[in-house]
Order: C-alpha cells, then sequence, then structure tokens
C-alpha cells in the first residue's frame, strides 16, 4: 500500500472508530460505504480497507447478507476480565515508563489532565481523553506490543462507556485520581502508582458494574 493510501486508510479508520466509542454510532447500526463516504468525505477503497481492520479489532462485524455493522459490546463478565487484564498490563506498562518520562512527557500529560478537568459530565467527550491519558503514559513504556493489547482493550471498554449515562461527579473523581498518577510519576513513587492506577482502574468497573445494574433493573 502506498504512503498516501496508507494514510487516507488511517484516517477513515481512526474516525469511523472515534465515532463507535463516541456512542454516535450504536451497536448494531449499519456501516454503508456510500453513507460513511459522503459522512466523512473520504473515498470508499480506504473506507473498505478501515472496515475491514475494524472487523479484526472486534468493533465491526461482518455479516452475510447485511453487510458491516456496529458490534455489540462485550457483556458483564468479558468486560470484568477486560478490566483485570488491563490493570495487570497499564500498571506493569506504567512502572516502566516512570523511569523513561522527562518533563516534556509530564508537560504533555499535564495538557491532556487539563482538557478533562474543563468537563463538567462524561457524556462531553471524557472517555475519549481518559483513553489518551492512560494510553499516553503506557506509550512511553516503549513496550509497543503490550501496548498495542492495551490499545485494544481500552477501546473495547470505551465502547461500552459511552453508552450510557454517569454521575456528573465522576469526572470529578477521576480528575482527582488521575492527578495522583501524575504526581507519582513525578516523584517516582511506584508504590503509590500502582496503588493509585489500580483504583482509578477499578472506579472504571463500578462504572460498568452500575451501568448493568440500571439496565437490569429496567427490563424487570
Amino acid at each position: 500500500m502506498k504512503k498516501t493510501e496508507n494514510m487516507k486508510y488511517l484516517k477513515a479508520y481512526e474516525k469511523i472508530r472515534d465515532l463507535i466509542l463516541s456512542g454516535k454510532k450504536l451497536p448494531g447500526t449499519r456501516l454503508v460505504l456510500a453513507d460513511l463516504e459522503a459522512e466523512l468525505q473520504i473515498g470508499r477503497g480506504a473506507l473498505r480497507e478501515a472496515l475491514l481492520r475494524l472487523d479484526r479489532s472486534g468493533l465491526v462485524r461482518n455479516i452475510p447478507y447485511k453487510g458491516a455493522v456496529v458490534a455489540s459490546p462485550p457483556k458483564q463478565k468479558e468486560i470484568e476480565y477486560i478490566y483485570k487484564m488491563r490493570a495487570d498490563i497499564e500498571v506493569e506498562l506504567a512502572l516502566v515508563a516512570m523511569e523513561r518520562m522527562d518533563d516534556s512527557d509530564f508537560t504533555e500529560l499535564e495538557n491532556i489532565y487539563g482538557e478533562m478537568v474543563k468537563l463538567k459530565s462524561t457524556n462531553e467527550g471524557f472517555f475519549a481523553l481518559d483513553r489518551q491519558f492512560h494510553l499516553y503514559i503506557a506509550e512511553k513504556s516503549d513496550m509497543s506490543h503490550l501496548y498495542s493489547v492495551l490499545e485494544k482493550l481500552l477501546e473495547f471498554i470505551e465502547m461500552f462507556l459511552s453508552l450510557y449515562q454517569y454521575k456528573s461527579n465522576d469526572c470529578v473523581r477521576f480528575n482527582e485520581e488521575h492527578a495522583q498518577i501524575v504526581s507519582a510519576l513525578r516523584e517516582k513513587n511506584a508504590e503509590v502508582l500502582a496503588e493509585v492506577l489500580s483504583a482509578n482502574i477499578r472506579g472504571g468497573l463500578g462504572l460498568v458494574g452500575e451501568a448493568y445494574d440500571r439496565i437490569r433493573c429496567s427490563t424487570e
């Protein structure tokens, strides 16, 4: 694939992925090439390649006689396992990253954190910034294969979280924990970093549990 074609394909992939993760394309929504071409102003060749990659990632399913559709989010037991895997991988990557990060890295991380602080609710793009915050730290570990695994786990989590409403004070709580994470990284305090990061991840799982409880109540 030529460089220009590859860039178009990556742009298409990111745009469709973000539509799914933000909840703008709900589970079961058909992803029709003609519609996507008009909406995103990207050629069908790049869109077709992007949908194939999204199918491999699990965010999209290609169904016979129906075409590409947005996949359903993980079931509760499955997402609990995803969170456990995420915690194991992310804490280890953060501990490695801690020894490698410099002042410019902390400046960038604090910029992301600053954007999150401005938001008043989780439905203003909070989870996309949250993913960016956590992946920025993990990327600094320079362990690209584990980073790729973590990236996919976070996509599945965000796919679920973006479908539901949460309490207005959830942003405040998560941002307080993010501030503690940045502080522990700067101070190279491995014990505090592992503790606060694990608590932050468990908090996300708590939101998932609350969402499933609401779903069960609404169907009883």
